[in-house]
């Protein structure tokens, strides 16, 4: 895969976060889950697990190294661990040759960064936005549709970018520290990468450089086996309309949601619910289904599938709060469509 150094991160946090995954559901498939493993949010079914904390703990932990001076929000708001910290011996040596940003095992067993990866001083500044697991409740009862999820978006000026809402925890990667809120931006989204361990499946995205670096201008997905296939949204000739979408925990934006589906099923002929919004998004940008939307959605949530729907050809709104909405759509007509469904 060709591609940005950016691109080159993400990878390797999607082997670290897809190899943690498969160690945890080994883990749950022979043990089941300890009750300490597994709590609720704000709602019996907003489940998060011992998995989600420890992901997100080693991608902040690497990004640390590799991307020193970029700001790293999460959904969890996990401090930041190294690899050694979490894997035994055997495990990091199995992970560390499959790394691309020049990773090596330092006497003691310490895992150093060096090479292209680090980001140089007076370099451009980007912001992470990370979920470990989108589709938890998929990833606790063994459905195979959860993944990791990264969109990076540039920070103009060098500066940090204004946090303002609910939905993801803020933290510089040099210092670790979080600070509530995520950051609801639509401009300056440069990439973004989905993985699906369970399906052995990579989508990822980069946004064309004025300079001419990086990936050619597009989406693409990386199948289990052969080489990416690049994305243009519904084929010409696909039959039928469907349309993917998800709904709240909570009652009151549930019952919303509910009354907006049946005004958008008049132009639909059938909906999918997959409980990842980020595996909806590249559905989507594969043209497996028409539209997406949703309402409710943290940006860590949206951030790496949109910039894979955009760069796909699809014509895609991000929300601008929490209780705003979400829509991919591969016509301006059906995007206007949706649009005018949701307003109030």
């Amino acid at each position: 895969m060709q591609g940005s150094d950016l691109l080159a991160v993400a990878c390797d946090l999607a082997i670290i976060a897809g190899t943690r995954q498969a160690h945890w559901r080994a883990r749950i498939e022979a043990h089941g889950w300890d009750r300490s493993q597994v709590t609720a949010k704000d709602d019996p079914n907003n489940l998060v697990t011992a998995a989600d904390e420890e992901i997100e703990s080693l991608v902040r932990g690497y990004l640390v190294r590799v991307r020193p001076s970029d700001v790293m929000i999460g959904e969890e708001g996990a401090a930041a661990l190294d690899l050694e910290q979490v894997l035994d011996e055997s495990q990091l040596a199995a992970l560390l040759p499959r790394l691309r940003c020049a990773v090596t095992a330092s006497e003691g067993g310490s895992a150093d960064v060096a090479g292209v990866a680090q980001s140089p001083a007076g370099a451009d500044r980007y912001e992470w936005h990370v979920d470990p697991i989108d589709g938890t409740v998929n990833f606790v009862r063994g459905i195979e549709y959860h993944c990791f999820s990264v969109g990076v978006r540039r920070l103009n000026g060098g500066g940090d970018a204004v946090a303002d809402g609910a939905g993801g925890t803020r933290a510089a990667a040099t210092t670790g520290g979080a600070v509530s809120g995520p950051v609801w931006e639509s401009a300056g989204w440069v990439l973004g990468l989905v993985a699906c361990p369970a399906l052995d499946t990579v989508w990822f995205a980069e946004a064309p450089d004025p300079a001419g670096a990086g990936v050619p201008a597009g989406a693409w997905k990386l199948p289990p086996a052969g080489d990416p296939v690049r994305l243009h949204g519904t084929p010409v000739g696909r039959r039928g309309r469907l349309a993917a979408t998800g709904f709240n925990y909570s009652p009151e934006l549930r019952t919303r949601q509910l009354a907006e589906l049946g005004r958008i099923m008049a132009d639909f002929d059938d909906v999918r619910r997959l409980g990842s919004a980020a595996m909806d998004l590249c559905l989507a940008a594969e043209g497996r289904v028409n539209a997406y939307y949703e309402r409710g959605l943290g940006v860590y949530d949206f951030a790496g599938g949109a910039v894979i729907a955009e760069q796909a050809g699809l014509q895609v709104r991000r929300p601008h709060a929490y209780d705003d909405y979400c829509i991919a759509a591969d016509t301006p007509e059906r995007f206007a469509f949706i649009e005018s469904c949701l307003q109030d």
